[in-house]
């Protein structure tokens, strides 16, 4: 399956939840172009992998908007 990736603006916010199976992270990001929930807050599946331009979960991949300065 290939993931799709998603632009967000401003910096992620990482947290803790608590599931049945115990005690996952996920994300808050203003996103810009989600295949299904389109422009604004999302909240993500759960987080899988972090980088320096964004980080990876179950079902996308989410990459830091860069702007032209």
């Amino acid at each position: 399956m290939i993931k799709p990736v998603v632009y967000f603006t401003g910096e992620p916010v990482f947290y803790f939840m608590e599931t049945v199976d115990g005690e996952v992270e996920v994300a808050k990001v203003y996103g810009l172009n989600h295949p299904k929930l389109g422009t604004g807050v999302i909240r993500t599946s759960v987080v899988v992998k972090k980088n320096d331009n964004g980080f990876e979960t179950l079902n996308t991949i989410y990459e830091q908007a860069i702007k032209d300065e």
